[in-house]
């Protein structure tokens, strides 16, 4: 029994289908290249609501499925256009970016400790912190 009997016998196919959200618009230029070079995949968790309807950052509209939703586009600037999007409209708190490299490699890219830039953990080092008040500097002269 080939593999493709195998996956197709499983009943994985139709699994496979229906994590991606329905999108019948443009690729955004990202073809054939994606075989040969790296990809972005974003992955979510739609437990909110039924297939609601939401903008590509690559033109156009789809409709996300009810629970595991996976889209793949070229740029990671793309993912995190529509991650800002979840999060804002449809109040989906948490999802993963990773880039996928042409041997199939992966690596997870956001967010990279588990918690988002913007949130508080144990062990984060701040950058860009400044802790005092504006015109309390520590050195400057008055």
């Amino acid at each position: 029994m080939t593999s493709k009997k195998k996956i197709a016998d499983s009943g994985l196919q139709k699994e496979k289908a229906d994590i991606f959200p329905t999108f019948g618009g443009s690729t955004g230029g990202w073809l054939r290249s994606a075989e040969t070079e790296e990809k972005y995949v974003l992955i979510w968790d739609n437990n909110y609501s039924l297939r609601s309807i939401f903008e590509m950052p690559t033109g156009g509209s789809a409709i996300m499925q009810l629970g595991r939703n996976v889209t793949y586009f070229a740029k990671k600037e793309q993912c995190l256009a529509l991650g800002k999007q979840l999060r804002a409209s449809f109040k989906i708190p948490e999802y993963k970016i990773a880039r996928i490299f042409p041997n199939l490699e992966m690596q997870f890219l956001h967010p990279k400790d588990g918690t988002f830039p913007e949130k508080v953990s144990d062990g984060r080092i701040g950058r860009g912190i400044n802790n005092f008040a504006i015109g309390k500097e520590p050195g400057k002269k008055t």
